[in-house]
């Protein structure tokens, strides 16, 4: 049983959904009539947009890294598809791009470049958003390959600006990657100029002396020393090079953290923690030592036991290197543990090789300072030799350290030099981009079927929105909801609908008064109509509403103006008479009265003059169209309608009327605006409300009820007018109206018509 209740309140909840959507069929079709041939003209008069598409390929080994000074100079780094990616988007390329599209031969046939109606063309920095905006990035999943897309008005323009692109990303690429070495090998040339110098004038001073003083070469222990002081002396330059080297790098390196820093707006950190400090002091102190000890065993090299010292050499390489290999350790933590995201990878790379490279610089300071000390033992053992061969053996050794440099430094420039060659990047073209032969937009199919989606969700949304911000009273439900006795539903037939019948009956009405009457009056010129089965439903429900005591005078009233309660009494009198009743139709509507013109009477002699003039009763009971149906009009309209409605008088007009009739019908105005109908419902038997369907507005009827309450009326019920049969989908008590008097008569005036002619 509860399933079963479950199920019929889904299919109402459903029904009321269609009966929503059906009464704004209107709206949602003209809504989407109004989006979908926005879309169509949209879709058929936008510019057609082409895309072109290039791969290259990201290769992880693709630079050869060679070891300058004992430093590895691109830090084993490896250049992660996410940082190209972000390369391709940055704005440093676009505007490479930008400035070789400016100076390429097809510039003028390019859209962008082209000046607009005032004959001004883009500036260079709109220009490249426009180039940032149309571009497309995407890495293929799985793979080292990136493919760059790029959107234009044309063919050509596409695939030629996708090449552009991939051609300047790849020369950046190699740009980047031959970055480092080309600032090497700048300072290795300038240095070879000065180091070359420095040995001519070095040669020339020693002949020059050699020619003096008349002599030619030292002795023998004191060339050894000379050549001792030379070497070491030499040793002594090399490493200042070198350090000045890695100075160099790390200017190139701290340049490049800047540049970066400027774009990103983040703080990059630093490099060095207390710990890499001490490790990297421990590391400057162990090659202090090891740089001793090498220059003591050199200087004995006659000594037989100089194979013994070679072990005590190998304990410092293997604390050296386990030196840096705890360096290398920390790096990638600093690496790893950073919060900086995969797009700044390069960043991190950047940062660990700055700190390699201070490691360097500091162990070789601690070199330098070391081979100081033993250039200043070996200079205070000259200083006992004679002034003659003091002066002859520094020009001797100035000159063979000169020798020994300059020999290192052409070593190390062609080693860069070779270097340099190698580094061409990591970036492959794989496939260039060819001119597309259909554009990607506008997607005609798409945007229609969107139109169409969306056109239809508007309508229905807005339909929905409507009846939710409705305020009045349409369906049977509603009105029982209120708190009514529902006495009767009367639908709705249009005016021209009557005079299509009446055409299909061969019957014309010419005036427009006579057209009114009957569209009112249809319970007597149209009895078999639905509207007329619903008037006498009424009826019905009005002689079984009180069994207790029967009905002798009723009051027809409405919350507001407009309703249909004149035409509502009007044909409840008129099915009342039909029924054989003697019945008589008061209009008690002293303010505006319209009984008098249903019926296409006079209102004069009516209510009022009885009232006041104390005109006969019976000369105001005026003869209808039915013998057992009177009327009495309104009269003179008063100027105090409440005071002659609540007199005794019209109590004693009613008991006459009740003692002379069957049933008599009163027809006042709205509740809400006089107080005329709560003071006659206090002298009838009984009162109902007229609701129209779609006009009357739920709280106007509450208060309306509410003042007839308060005077204790005796309501009957209510009755809903005016409903609208084709827009309330999903009642059968409607649409067996809407069939019977559609379908049914249709089909009976055709068959007149077959057999009249």
């Amino acid at each position: 049983m509860f399933e079963e209740e479950q199920e019929q309140e889904r299919q109402l909840s459903l029904n009321d959904y269609l009966r929503i959507a059906y009464r704004g069929r209107w709206i949602i079709l003209i809504s989407f009539v109004v989006v979908f041939c926005s879309a169509i003209y949209f879709t058929y008069n936008a510019p057609s947009i082409y895309k072109a598409s290039t791969t290259v390929l990201i290769e992880s080994t693709g630079s050869m890294e060679r070891s300058l000074f004992g430093a590895d100079y691109f830090g084993g780094q490896t250049t992660l598809i996410s940082n190209q990616i972000e390369i391709l988007k940055s704005r440093k390329l676009a505007e490479r791009t930008v400035r070789r599209l400016e100076l390429s031969d097809v510039r003028d046939s390019l859209s962008v470049f082209r000046p607009d109606e005032e004959g001004n063309r883009p500036l260079f920095r709109s220009l490249t958003r426009w180039l940032q905006g149309n571009m497309e990035v995407d890495h293929r999943k799985d793979t080292d390959v990136i493919e760059i897309s790029f959107n234009a008005y044309s063919p050509f323009e596409c695939a030629y600006i996708a090449n552009i692109i991939a051609e300047e990303f790849k020369i950046l690429n190699a740009e980047t990657s031959r970055g480092e070495v080309n600032d090497l090998r700048a300072f290795l040339e300038r240095q070879l100029a000065e180091e070359e110098k420095d040995l001519r004038n070095a040669e020339e001073k020693l002949r020059a002396y050699q020619e003096m003083k008349k002599v030619a070469n030292l002795d023998g222990e004191t060339t050894q020393l000379v050549n001792q002081l030379a070497q070491v002396e030499s040793m002594l330059e090399q490493a200042r090079i070198e350090m000045n080297a890695q100075g160099q790098r790390k200017n190139s390196l701290t340049d490049q953290l800047e540049e970066r820093r400027a774009s990103l707006g983040e703080d990059l950190g630093g490099t060095s923690t207390p710990y890499i400090l001490s490790l990297q002091n421990q590391l400057g102190q162990a090659v202090a030592e090891r740089t001793k000890f090498l220059v003591a065993i050199e200087s004995q090299a006659q000594n037989p036991n100089r194979l013994s010292y070679e072990g005590q050499t190998k304990v410092y390489d293997e604390r050296i290197d386990a030196l840096r290999k705890k360096l290398e350790e920390e790096s990638q933590k600093i690496k790893t543990s950073s919060m900086v995201s995969d797009a700044f990878q390069v960043t991190q790379e950047l940062l660990t090789s700055l700190m390699r490279t201070e490691t360097e610089i500091k162990s070789l300071q601690a070199k330098i300072h070391a081979l100081k000390e033993v250039v200043g033992d070996y200079e205070a053992k000259l200083e006992n030799l004679p002034l003659t061969t003091i002066e002859l053996a520094r020009l001797e050794r100035d000159k063979k350290v000169q020798e020994q440099t300059y020999i290192m430094m052409i070593s190390k420039l062609e080693e860069t030099k070779i270097t340099q060659a190698g580094q061409t990047g990591n970036v492959r073209l794989l496939d260039e981009a060819i001119a597309p032969g259909a554009p990607i937009s506008p997607n005609k199919k798409m945007n229609l079927m969107l139109g169409a989606l969306i056109g239809l969700g508007l309508g229905i949304g807005l339909t929905f929105l409507i009846e939710y911000f409705d305020n009045s009273v349409k369906r049977i439900e509603q009105v029982e909801q209120l708190g009514f006795n529902l006495l009767g539903a009367i639908p709705k037939i249009p005016q021209e609908k009557i005079d299509k019948r009446r055409k299909m009956k061969g019957e014309f009405l010419e005036s427009e008064e006579g057209r009114n009457i009957e569209s009112r009056l249809v319970t007597h010129f149209d009895p078999k109509s639905p509207i007329s089965e619903a008037y006498r439903t009424l009826r019905t429900n009005l002689q079984f509403s009180k069994l207790d005591s029967p009905l002798k005078s009723i009051l027809v009233t409405s919350a507001g103006p407009k309703e249909g309660k004149s035409t509502t009494v009007a044909n409840l009198a008129i099915t009342l008479a039909q029924l054989g009743s003697k019945v008589v139709l008061v209009d008690s509507d002293l303010r505006r009265p319209v009984i008098h013109a249903i019926f296409g009477m006079d209102k004069d002699n009516g209510l009022t003059n009885y009232m006041v003039d104390s005109t006969p009763y019976k000369s105001i009971l005026k003869d209808s169209f039915l013998s057992n149906l009177k009327i009495v009009t309104c009269g003179v309209l008063p100027p105090n309608p409440s005071e002659l409605l609540g007199s005794e008088r019209m109590g004693e007009f009613i008991a006459q009327l009740k003692a002379d009739f069957d049933l008599v019908l009163f027809d006042s105005p709205p509740v809400i605006a006089v107080t005329d109908a709560a003071i006659m419902c206090t002298k009838v038997d009984g009162a109902f409300f007229v609701i129209s369907s779609g006009k009357a507005n739920r709280d106007a009827i509450l208060r309306a009820k509410s003042q007839l309450e308060k005077v204790n009326a005796p309501i009957l019920g209510a009755l809903l007018n005016n409903v609208d049969v084709e827009g309330t989908y999903g009642s059968s008590y409607y649409y067996y109206y809407y069939h019977y008097y559609h379908g049914t008569q249709h089909k009976k005036g055709k068959l007149l018509r077959r057999k009249a002619s």
